[in-house]
């Protein structure tokens, strides 16, 4: 039996569990880590896919009723669980599951304040009591499982303890460190590399229909699959000319002009744009970086402003880049923890212009 022939998958996962699978060695519980966007949640189907498939030559074979079913989360003996608000209504779920089955590597639309409940488990370990409904493997993945609430966990807990038959849970979660202990050591870890750029591509042109290379953005969004779907339809070029502005404004310490960037984009779409330009913002340092290291403009995210790049790097040689991109990281962490977007992006620039060093020559400048 073949095992994950037709999927793209991390190699190293794919090997662990297609020897599982054909040993007879599957644990109880996984609890599958590894940074945002790695297709931590499309792979858990894929297993799910793969336990209950009829193929008699390769599983999963995505053709079989049981596979077709599982990926439009329609089989009975498969679960899925994700963090939601309080209040969600039964009609959200449903939009969210959908986005998921055209989907699977897509972000799920949740952005309120969100936890797994203790209904939801209690009424998972109900479930539990009774075997599979089609006599496979019952499968219950939980994304987000960072988001337990304390009673929720403590309820989960037992569960992970006392497992039926042929029952199988799949935690996910991008922070393993948030994990409860008890938890973590009731489950076999499994850790998620990123994938490389022609799997991604792979993957993009299994749900898009894209003509453009795909490497820049793939690179921008940091070989994260959730944001590359979230990006794909969106024209940057507005947002580059803005973080051109913003670099050429701290490097000669124009604070006021600082400041009125700063105001056109507050009126308009609040947190979300900063975090888009804060990222963008990294990826113009890290363009740096690889053009400091060598001159390959194949490399480069921002390739539609080499030229502006290439001057740039060319005039700060003593520039600290490392430093720099450390200290958009932590405004980024800043502001999606609601600090004040102004203070954060003011202070940030005080720093990228004390850490840029002393200028080559001035007609260098970008």
């Amino acid at each position: 039996m073949e095992y994950f022939n037709r999927v793209v998958v991390q190699e190293r996962v794919k090997k662990l569990f297609a020897n599982s699978l054909q040993n007879g060695r599957l644990a109880h519980a996984y609890l599958f880590y590894g940074d945002e966007g790695r297709g931590k949640e499309a792979f858990a189907l894929h297993l799910a896919r793969a336990l209950n498939c009829t193929s008699e030559k390769e599983r999963p074979c995505g053709e079989c009723p049981n596979c077709k079913r599982i990926t439009h989360f329609n089989h009975p003996d498969i679960k899925f669980i994700f963090p939601a608000p309080k209040n969600i209504k039964h009609e959200q779920v449903k939009q969210i599951i959908q986005v998921k089955a055209s989907n699977p590597y897509a972000a799920l639309p949740l952005t309120d304040s969100k936890n797994i409940s203790i209904d939801a488990i209690r009424e998972l370990k109900e479930e539990a009591k009774f075997g599979a409904f089609e006599g496979g493997y019952r499968v219950i993945i939980i994304t987000g499982a960072e988001y337990f609430s304390r009673e929720a966990a403590n309820s989960f807990l037992k569960l992970l303890e006392e497992p039926p038959d042929k029952f199988l849970i799949i935690l996910i979660t991008p922070a393993l460190h948030a994990m409860l202990d008890t938890i973590r050591s009731r489950c076999q870890p499994v850790y998620f590399p990123e994938f490389d750029d022609e799997q991604i591509e792979q993957i993009v042109r299994q749900y898009e229909v894209v003509e453009q290379d795909i490497r820049p953005l793939t690179r921008m969004a940091h070989y994260n699959l959730k944001r590359i779907f979230q990006m794909l339809h969106t024209d940057y070029s507005e947002q580059k000319k803005w973080v051109l502005e913003f670099i050429r404004a701290v490097a000669v310490e124009n604070y006021f002009h600082v400041n009125e960037l700063l105001e056109s984009i507050q009126s308009r779409r609040g947190q979300q744009a900063h975090l888009e330009l804060l990222n963008l913002l990294t990826g113009w340092f890290t363009d740096t970086l690889h053009l400091q290291l060598d001159e390959n403009f194949d490399r480069l995210i921002n390739i539609d402003f080499a030229e502006p790049l290439r001057k740039f790097s060319k005039s700060y040689p003593q520039i600290k880049v490392s430093e720099i991109i450390e200290r958009i990281e932590k405004a980024h962490k800043a502001i999606e923890g609601n600090a004040h977007p102004v203070i954060t992006w003011m202070n940030l620039a005080i720093d990228i212009h004390g850490l840029l060093g002393p200028i080559r020559e001035l007609k260098e400048a970008i």
